[in-house]
């Protein structure tokens, strides 16, 4: 099979490989689509740790073409998506649902071959079938998009609540359509790009802003009690004094965004005095079956955030710095 291999941090290149056999247990995949993750760039760059050589890709839906155990051959030419993490099940962390503090613990993209990839294996139990109205590129997104529902979630939205979404990458909008589909009033959404904002507006952004001081202007003019939820997806350290001032007395700033490791100086009167709360809500496994729900249900649509398509062989344009900083880019996908 063709994949896509990261031989160590900065080199990357197409490679014929043995397609894989799967064992007792799991599912070989035939990838249909396989989404390109902020992330995935990272672990190239040496930023995330990650088991090098590494078939990258966690953001993927296909076609089941073989299992490994007779007693699952009902998965067989199933359409599917599935969860990433793989772990032992049986010890206390497993047990509390806590996976990723499992001694065994791996990741489909990181730590085990990934979906840019002909093909792929995933556990039959991480499976998450998709019906006929929900297309293949639809369920490369569906990973996430069962982010933006975690933080949706973990951050108490509810109907009623007031969001401000600071960056509308990938991240941020689907932390958008989660806040909505969760009942949320009045949305605010921050970013640079005019063309994220405009698919942030379509998707239900009461007010969209380049800048922040005119966030913090509508916000106040909107909810002048202050902000019930605010979402940073931009892992910018310069806006995270300005999300937990923009957060309501008791409100809740949730961090969905990734910092690269950098330090970040904070005032912290600003969030103790106002008792605010500043919430982690990043790595939440378990929502991709809600959120392959959603979409099947049509809840949930979000395939309308991909602006660029690539092949395998396309892939130094698919992973340049220059596709990612183009002022159009919001998503690419592999298709197969």
């Amino acid at each position: 099979m063709k994949a896509i291999q990261f031989e160590q941090p900065g080199a990357v290149r197409l490679m014929e490989t043995s397609t894989p056999e799967p064992p007792a247990g799991w599912a070989r995949i035939r990838t249909a689509a396989a989404a390109i993750c902020m992330t995935d760039l990272e672990v190239l760059r040496g930023r995330i740790a990650a088991h090098f050589p590494l078939i990258p890709g966690h953001e993927w839906s296909g076609e089941v073409e073989r299992v490994g155990s007779a007693a699952d051959e009902a998965w067989l030419r199933r359409r599917v998506t599935g969860d990433n993490e793989i772990t032992c099940l049986q010890c206390r962390y497993c047990r509390r649902g806590e996976w990723r503090r499992c001694s065994q613990y791996r990741q489909i993209g990181f730590a085990a071959p990934g979906a840019y990839a002909e093909f792929l294996l995933a556990p039959v139990r991480n499976l998450h079938a998709l019906v006929d109205s929900v297309s293949f590129e639809q369920g490369a997104l569906l990973e996430p998009l069962g982010v933006g529902l975690a933080v949706a979630a973990m951050s108490g939205i509810r109907v009623g609540a007031t969001v401000a979404v600071l960056g509308a990458g990938p991240i941020g909008l689907n932390c958008l359509a989660a806040a909505r589909a969760s009942g949320a009033r009045r949305i605010l959404c921050l970013d640079r790009r005019t063309g994220r904002l405009e698919l942030a507006r379509s998707w239900g952004a009461a007010g969209v802003f380049e800048e922040p001081e005119a966030l913090r202007a509508a916000a106040a003019e909107l909810h002048p009690w202050g902000t019930d939820v605010v979402v940073d997806a931009t892992g910018a350290p310069d806006l995270l004094n300005f999300g937990a001032g923009l957060a309501r007395f008791g409100g809740t700033l949730a961090l969905a965004g990734y910092f690269g490791g950098c330090r970040v100086a904070i005032a912290p009167d600003s969030i103790h005095e106002r008792n605010v709360r500043v919430l982690g809500a990043g790595n939440n496994a378990g929502f991709t079956e809600t959120a392959a729900a959603a979409a099947g249900d049509g809840i949930l649509r979000t395939e309308s955030m991909i602006t660029h398509r690539f092949r395998l062989e396309d892939y130094e344009a698919a992973l340049s710095p220059e596709t990612h900083q183009a002022p159009g880019y919001i998503k690419g996908v592999f298709v197969f």
